[in-house]
């Protein structure tokens, strides 16, 4: 049986980790050698705003030992991925740079929907079916790392929204240094900090709906719960709320070096581990929930769940992609976008989409970004209805969108600012936005299909029952089955259809049959 070896370096905000996957098609991904090592970059990227030389010139030694070791294992492929501390550096670039040229290795910024993105595939990943189970009822995922952490909602198997908030272990750590020269009491101050954020999620979010579950993911304190042998298997690793205030107990109030010797760790790691006990223990009891369920998986297995997924060596069993759709459509729903208009859209933008792919030729991602586009298009309305474009947008750039990049976001944001307004050539558009030219055709192509979409339901009454789209030569013939009279629709469509034969090179042609 033929094995896949993928290497997965996570430059972290306090440690750069090297993991080492197996993937067998038959027996998933199984991680062979971790290496950590030890390294606060957030301590300069969240206080000075920039990463210190030293700890640059020390970064780049240890990922030239990586790179070494990846080739000892003579890996199949390899991912370097870096989150919030490089993230939020305003030295990146060149830091960026330094490793290239020393060591030889691309690194990759996530944007943080990306990185939670990957870390919710990495849950999904170990047990998918207790996790599916887990989801049909109130689950609150919940991602810990040392700059933030990532609120995710499910209920019914769906996304119901997700959101950071910057309360990460080492942040917290750090931005406390000063007073806690000043008081004894370290607990109370994270406890002070962090009290207004999670009732205000709470209330914003969690509404009437009952969160049974919660899913901590991410933080090495979920290593430290479960050093017993017995719970090497991760459907074992679930403990009852009472267990896990047991646990909580027993960190609280012990200083770090107490800590360190109590759990086998470095100073370095017991100073993290107060915040985060304080943080997930706070959540547990906002959620109310009644088990607390700690997989012990990171963001490296979501990238060797991610490659295996692309090289087609493993099948997913959860829908992610739905999961982003969905999303977006409670998104909507919050800004009051009507759900039976967009849904009708989704219908027919994804039926022109897939006629159209001969000429666009862009994959499932594409797809995906055309459905989330057409679910949020509307929204500028809750804020304006005369600038419904520029209130769209700012409300979109303003609203992560799991499993999204800043640049896949930005794509769908300037397709929703011009959906009433010319779009402007590129070398206007490029003095406002990061569209390079790919992106700008994408962009145009994106839009043209919502804007022949919208205006086959301009009366907003769903009259289009079933659509068929067919490309012939230079025309899109759209055969329509409709129930009510199309007489509104067929009389705006010429500025649509215009733009979109501007777009794409083709003439859609309507063909609506009236049905009983």
């Amino acid at each position: 049986m033929a094995v896949t070896t993928f290497a997965a370096v996570d430059i972290g905000s306090y440690d750069v980790t090297l993991e080492v996957f197996e993937i067998l098609k038959k027996n998933g991904i199984h991680c062979i050698d971790k290496i950590r090592h030890r390294l606060e970059l957030g301590r300069g990227s969240f206080t000075d705003g920039k990463i210190p030389p030293d700890m640059v010139d020390e970064l780049c030694s240890v990922l030239s030992d990586f790179r070494k070791i990846m080739k000892g294992y003579r890996v199949d492929a390899y991912s370097v991925i870096a989150t919030s501390a490089l993230r939020e550096a305003q030295n990146d670039l060149f830091i960026l740079g330094k490793i290239r040229q020393t060591t030889g290795l691309d690194v990759r910024i996530l944007s943080n929907s990306e990185q939670r993105f990957l870390s919710y595939k990495a849950i999904a990943s170990v047990e998918s079916s207790l996790f599916e189970e887990m989801i049909r009822k109130g689950t609150a995922v919940v991602d810990l790392d040392g700059g933030s952490i990532q609120l995710s909602l499910f209920d019914k198997s769906e996304l119901i929204t997700t959101q950071n908030l910057r309360m990460g272990s080492l942040r917290i750590r750090e931005r406390l240094q000063d007073a806690m020269a000043k008081t004894s009491n370290f607990d109370e101050l994270v406890e002070q900090l962090i009290h207004h954020d999670l009732p205000s999620f709470k209330k914003m979010y969690l509404k009437d709906r009952k969160i049974e579950n919660v899913i901590l993911n991410g933080d090495f304190i979920t290593e430290l719960i479960f050093k017993d042998p017995k719970h090497r298997d991760r459907s074992t690793r679930m403990v009852s709320r009472a267990d896990f205030g047991k646990w909580y107990q027993r960190i609280v109030g012990k200083s770090v070096t107490d800590l360190a010797i109590e759990n086998g760790i470095p100073v370095e790691y017991a100073s993290l581990l107060r915040p985060s006990a304080i943080i997930c223990h706070r959540i547990v009891e906002e959620m109310d929930a009644s088990q607390i369920w700690m997989p012990g998986t990171h963001l490296s297995r979501g990238l060797a769940y991610e490659y295996a997924e692309k090289m087609h060596l493993l099948k997913a069993r959860h829908d992610f992609g739905n999961d982003i759709v969905t999303s977006a459509r409670y998104l909507a729903k919050r800004y009051d976008v009507s759900k039976p208009h967009i849904l009708n859209m989704d219908m027919t933008a994804t039926a022109i989409f897939d006629a159209m792919k001969p000429l666009h030729g862009m994959d499932e991602k594409e797809r995906l970004m055309l459905r989330v586009a057409v679910m949020l298009h509307d929204v500028g309305k809750y804020i304006s209805y005369n600038l419904i474009g520029e209130s769209s947008y700012n409300i979109i750039m303003a609203n992560e969108i799991i499993g999204l990049s800043h640049t896949e976001r930005e794509i769908i944001a300037v397709a929703a600012r011009y959906m009433a307004d010319p779009l402007p050539e590129y070398e206007k558009i490029v003095l406002e936005s990061s569209l390079d030219r790919m992106r700008y055709l994408k962009t145009a192509a994106f839009t043209a299909i919502i804007r022949l979409s919208n205006a086959l339901d301009r009366s907003h009454l769903q009259k289009v029952r079933k659509i068929d789209c067919r490309l012939k030569d230079d025309k899109l013939q759209i055969k329509l089955e409709i129930r009510e009279d199309f007489s509104l629709e067929t009389g705006l469509i010429d500025e649509e259809a215009e733009f979109f034969t501007e777009v794409f090179g083709v003439q859609p042609i309507i063909i609506a049959k009236r049905i009983a």
